[in-house]
């Protein structure tokens, strides 16, 4: 994946659970997003998480939710090492069960405010036993392991949806005074992105100097400012192309492009296919 991320990390597998400890100080490349739901829980050890527009401080027992389609990236925290458990999942792999649910919102956790549930000690510990379950039954496959890994999953998202309306009220969003204004400077970007956005106007906007907010920007998105608001652009125009007739230039210019080209070639770095040919896979 290179640095213009590719950035549809398209996940092929309906679902799939990893277990993985990293020695040193590992921060992924870029950051990334894809059409699964994404549930990051970290065993051992400290991370940063950055997701959509903020930066959260993520220890031992966290549960990370991540919304599909939703820009995220994990980085180094100083932490000599850690450990999670990673799940993602595509939402028609629970299709039969969502049906069945009705009115229930089993995909709560990924809805609301909180992207992060710090679990108390007992809480860990009944989270990580099923978490086991499933790493289990998913290395191990035998005829019925596809139904009970789904059953296993509806467990653990009922049970987080229990654990979230009885949680209390923790500050896990960075207290770290860089990640917070690089936070602010992504939140204006997000609404403001069909402006001509560059370094030099966000650097004079938000007080803080084009080398330092170029760097410090690179470091906690992994992607440099001119990236990140094509990725946004991009984001938004394949909703419009999903969502509405409307034609390639005029979601060009809805999106902030001046240039059908650049809008052109901004979208196929992104999402590995031009427009055209994007919108009839759609169709």
């Amino acid at each position: 994946m290179n640095e213009n991320i590719k950035d549809h990390d398209r996940i092929e597998k309906a679902f799939e659970i990893t277990k993985i400890k990293q020695v040193g100080n590992i921060s992924m490349k870029t950051n990334h997003y894809h059409d699964d739901y994404e549930i990051y829980y970290l065993l051992d050890g400290k991370r940063h998480y950055f997701i959509k527009d903020k930066v959260y401080d993520i220890k031992k027992g966290d549960l990370v939710f991540v919304e599909k389609n939703e820009i995220h990236k994990t980085f180094d925290a100083g932490a000599p090492y850690h450990q999670r458990i990673l799940i993602t999942f595509k939402k028609s792999y629970l299709n039969n069960i969502l049906v069945e649910a009705k009115n229930y919102d089993l995909l709560s956790c990924f809805h609301g405010n909180a992207n992060v549930l710090r679990l108390k000690i007992d809480e860990q510990k009944s989270i990580e036993i099923l978490l086991s379950k499933m790493l289990y039954e998913d290395t191990h496959q035998v005829d019925s392991s596809s139904i009970f890994l789904k059953m296993m999953l509806t467990e653990f998202l009922i049970l987080v949806e229990r654990l979230l309306k009885n949680a209390p009220s923790y500050h896990i969003e960075t207290t770290n005074l860089t990640h917070k204004r690089i936070s602010e400077i992504i939140t204006y970007i997000n609404k403001n992105y069909v402006e001509n956005l560059t370094l030099d106007f966000l650097s004079k906007r938000f007080f803080i100097s084009t080398y330092y907010l170029s760097r410090t920007f690179k470091k906690v998105t992994g992607l440099n400012l001119n990236q990140y608001v094509n990725t946004i652009r991009i984001k938004a125009a394949e909703k419009l192309l999903f969502s509405t007739e409307l034609n390639i230039t005029n979601i060009s210019e809805k999106v902030g492009y001046r240039s059908i080209t650049h809008f052109g070639r901004a979208f196929k770095s992104i999402t590995g296919v031009s427009p055209l040919k994007y919108k009839k896979i759609l169709s």
